[in-house]
């Protein structure tokens, strides 16, 4: 049984997916806090399209798999695949456009309040993001 809750989340994680950054502005509370920001970007929902812009600049064929989607109370947990090609390069780690496959896990929470994302905390499998376009060595 789906859950208001889970239906935002589900509508969030579809607009970044689809790049419809327009779209967030009415899913997220005007103070959101992420709580795990990207460093040197600004603060809320501005610095999260941003970070997602530079991302989109790497990888301009994004495409995000919901792989789990769990609410409890004001909380919603997903867990999500995005599978790319390296297209852009990855300017600040050094590696270029290499074409190479990449597939990245995130599993986000997200704090609801008022019907709006009010809260984000986020880990993503940064290790495979480094050495799956060649940024590391994988042993």
């Amino acid at each position: 049984m789906s859950t208001d809750n889970e239906d935002l989340v589900r509508r969030v994680e579809e607009a970044w997916d689809a790049n419809n950054l327009d779209a967030l502005d009415e899913l997220f509370a005007p103070d959101f806090f992420s709580h795990t920001a990207v460093p040197g970007m600004p603060p809320g929902l501005a610095g999260a399209k941003l970070a997602h812009q530079a991302s989109m600049s790497a990888f301009p064929d994004r495409k995000m798999t919901i792989d789990d989607l769990v609410a409890a109370g004001d909380r919603v947990a997903v867990r999500t695949t995005i599978r790319v090609m390296n297209q852009g390069g990855l300017p600040w780690i050094g590696v270029p456009s290499n074409g190479r496959p990449v597939e990245v896990e995130s599993i986000s929470i997200y704090g609801v309040a008022d019907g709006r994302v009010a809260e984000h905390w986020g880990q993503n499998d940064v290790m495979g993001l480094m050495q799956q376009p060649g940024a590391m060595p994988t042993t």
